[in-house]
């Protein structure tokens, strides 16, 4: 639409905030926990070694460096990658660190820092870096086994594939969640054109009518009184309405202040060709400013409306003021109307009154019949307190919707990863597990729940009766598969360590976070319990368990919380977007609406303002025929003007050009014209349209002075065209000249066509053309 329409990174930018926050979070912590995990282990071990305090004091030392790195709110790549050596570093030392028996145990605070330096190093890094460092920790961590005295192929190639793995899901994670960020992006970008292009739709619109309702109301009926002889016989009444409308073509914006309601009444009645009596207060109440000028708008076409058609000796004009509010009633005793009758042409007492007060919160009421004069009823009164108006938001922020749906699908990933790779503890070691099928059982238990997730998709919650449900079944599962464990060494290092808080986490999307955190506690006092049962009251082996479930529940907690951060971080960036979307949108409005202004005052100044301004000095007499004649044409002209920019809709821009040139026409020829055309018109086939709207154009070459009406209507199917004109002099020959035209258009147009010319009267001209198909 604009410059400033560019497309956006306000969720990647987002995103990128959260990720600072979730890193130093994990970090932070996990060099809390790093005392409270190393020790225990240590002193179930034997002691604490140098070494050991060494690498346990520089593990919390560097978790408070790391919160001094990331004080700006940004990730920095070099911090991750120092991170990440870091971790190597111990790995490889592991021997020095660690008591003899933990050496490549997958249940050490090493193990785990490493894993929390591959997920914070996937936030910053590109995929190609993240995976590089997983595999150094990988051969880090071999050399470490090595070191020790044992043998690099063995019982640890699982531990080296889990680095290899984690790094895989953290890459795979940071892509969704990424991708996310852009749709929420191009969510945002394409809200944000609609919006803005709504705004300034809605700005135009609005400038547009209150353009039509001053011009209506004030030089429109100006024109139309001079050109009938209401007036002529006073140039004092001429010149103070002409000056007023002169101000009001050269700004085409809001009407000119007066000191108040009653004043504006005032003028407006002592300005008119008949006698107004006015029944004011003495004190007027205090409206504000945009009530003020719609109830004097409403009052002039009224008045004007009075003064123009009614036929009335004079009108009277009365207020009452009462709880801070206002009501006005405009009475005649003229001819009277039939509203039920007015069409949508006619937006003197369906825009000027009735949706002018109504942009207000007033009512306007009109009250007429033929032959019992109008009474019209103007009323406004303060809105109630906090009756302000509302403003619907969007259901859902897009900057949230888009993280919620990356991260949703990188936990389906991870989850169905996961669970593969935990089978092969199931079919390398069968005899580990008794009875099989139990444990075989239990597998599958928790891949149904995660397939069945990903195939209803991780965005659409599960009502909460099911989630509940699904649940308790991944933890029945857990249960099963410890029960049907031999031993505690499987205990120690088994699948459902490190698989079942995945399905768990992925039900958690659509609930607190408390609940997962809930659920996951009782896993890790499942397996406590069940070592307690079988080793008994042994220390060292608790203190596994629990730092092998720490370990494999590092990576699903982050994404847990790493799911709640971003999505409440989305959400203030959209209402950041929004705001700033606010004011863009008001900007571009304003200049929209002042390239609207600039046009109409090259379209207005051309003929109309000149005139205008002559009657408004004295220099054009209203008595004079031939300055009738003009504002008889600049009336015929401006209506036609005001009804295009009175039409919404597809078929807007065609019918202006049709109004235009059909006012032009009959312009050329000095007459006036009332152009009717209806909407399904726009519906006929162009080449038809395109015909009839030519034959009309050649009829109006024909005209005499005076006022011609045009009506076009039709469908996709038929379509008709009708021309009532007048004609002074030379009958017989325009009527000729009229079959004449009549006939080519017949042979022109394909279908059915037929035509007619009338003499309805001694001065008129009745022509049809009618089209079907």
């Amino acid at each position: 639409m604009n410059e400033h329409l560019v497309p956006g990174t306000v969720a990647q930018d987002a995103l990128e905030g959260s990720a600072a926050r979730i890193a130093l979070i994990f970090r932070v912590a996990w060099s809390a926990l790093t005392p409270a995990l190393a020790y225990p282990q240590a002193v179930a071990a034997g002691g604490v070694g140098t070494w050991q305090h060494v690498a346990v004091v520089s593990t919390v030392v560097w978790g408070g460096a790391y919160a001094w790195f990331l004080r700006s709110g940004r990730l920095v790549p070099a911090v991750a990658v120092a991170d990440s050596a870091l971790f190597c570093v111990y790995l490889g030392f592991a021997h020095w660190i660690l008591p003899a028996e933990y050496v490549g145990n997958p249940s050490t605070w090493i193990i785990g820092g490493a894993s929390v330096a591959i997920f914070i190093a996937s936030w910053s890094l590109a995929p190609v870096w993240t995976i590089t460092l997983a595999v150094a920790q990988s051969a880090a961590f071999l050399v470490g086994v090595v070191a020790a005295g044992r043998p690099a192929v063995g019982g640890h190639d699982s531990v080296v594939a889990i680095f290899v793995l984690q790094g895989f899901l953290a890459v795979v994670v940071m892509r969704l969640i990424r991708g996310g960020a852009r749709r929420a992006d191009a969510t945002l970008d394409h809200v944000a054109r609609a919006r803005a292009e709504l705004t300034i739709e809605r700005s135009r619109l609005h400038s547009r009518r209150q353009f039509e309702r001053n011009l209506h109301d004030t030089v429109l009926s100006t024109l139309t009184v001079v050109a009938r002889g209401t007036l002529r016989t006073r140039l004092d009444l001429v010149r103070a309405r002409c000056g007023r409308d002169v101000a009001i073509l050269d700004r085409l914006d809001e009407l000119p202040r007066s000191a108040g309601l009653f004043a504006s009444i005032a003028w407006e009645s002592g300005c008119r060709a008949m006698p107004v009596r006015l029944t004011l207060p003495e004190e007027e109440p205090a409206l504000p400013p945009d009530v003020i000028e719609a109830v004097a708008g409403a009052v002039r076409e009224a008045l004007s409306n009075v003064e123009r058609h009614a036929r009335a000796d004079g009108a009277e004009v009365s207020a009452a003021v009462a709880d801070g509010g206002i009501r006005i009633v405009i009475r005649d005793d003229g001819q009277g109307f039939d509203p039920a009758a007015t069409t949508t042409d006619q937006t003197g007492v369906r825009r000027s009154i009735h949706e002018r007060m109504g942009t207000v919160g007033g009512r306007a009421d009109v009250a007429s019949a033929p032959g019992a004069g109008t009474t019209v009823t103007l009323s406004w009164r303060p809105p109630e307190p906090g009756a302000a108006p509302t403003h619907p938001e969007p259901h859902e922020p897009s900057v949230a919707a888009g993280y919620r749906a990356g991260m949703g699908w990188a936990l389906v990933v991870i989850a169905v990863v996961w669970h593969l790779y935990s089978s092969t503890s199931l079919i390398t070691r069968p005899d580990a597990f008794d009875p099989f099928w139990l444990e075989l059982t239990a597998w599958l238990a928790i891949g149904l729940v995660v397939l069945a997730v990903a195939l209803r998709g991780p965005t659409r919650p599960l009502p909460v009766p099911v989630n509940l449900a699904a649940q308790l079944v991944v933890f029945a599962a857990a249960v099963a598969g410890f029960a049907a464990m031999d031993g505690v060494d499987q205990i120690a290092a088994n699948w459902i360590t490190g698989d079942i808080g995945w399905p768990l986490a992925l039900l958690a999307l659509h609930r607190p976070v408390a609940e997962y955190l809930a659920w996951s506690a009782a896993v890790v006092a499942l397996s406590v319990g069940v070592v307690l049962v079988e080793t008994g009251p042994d220390t060292g082996a608790v203190t596994r368990i629990v730092t092998a479930l720490l370990c494999a529940l590092v990576l699903q907690l982050a994404a847990v919380v790493a799911f709640g951060l971003v999505r409440r971080n989305g959400a203030l960036a959209e209402a950041g977007v929004r705001e700033a979307g606010r004011i863009r949108e008001t900007r571009d409005a304003l200049v929209a609406v002042a390239d609207d202004r600039r046009r109409w005052q090259r379209e207005l100044g051309e003929s109309l303002r000149p005139l205008v301004g002559a009657l408004a000095d004295g220099t054009l007499d209203p008595a004079d025929p031939d300055v009738r004649a003009r504002c008889a044409i600049e009336a015929s002209r401006l209506r036609a003007m005001l009804s295009e920019l009175t039409e919404t809709g597809e078929h807007s821009m065609w019918r202006r050009d049709m109004v235009s040139s059909l006012s032009g026409a009959a312009a050329d020829r000095s007459a006036t014209i009332e152009a009717r055309i209806a909407p399904d018109f726009g519906d006929v086939p162009e080449p038809v349209r395109a015909e009839l709207v030519a034959a009309v154009l050649a009829i109006l070459r024909l005209t005499s002075p005076g006022e011609a009406v045009v009506t076009l209507s039709g469908c996709v199917r038929d379509a008709s065209a009708t021309v009532l004109l007048p004609v002074a002099s030379e009958r017989p020959a325009v009527k000729e000249a009229m079959w004449t035209l009549l006939h080519r258009v017949r042979a022109a147009i394909p279908g059915t066509v037929s035509a007619d010319v009338e003499e309805p009267g001694s001065s008129k001209f009745w022509v049809e053309v009618r089209w079907v198909s």
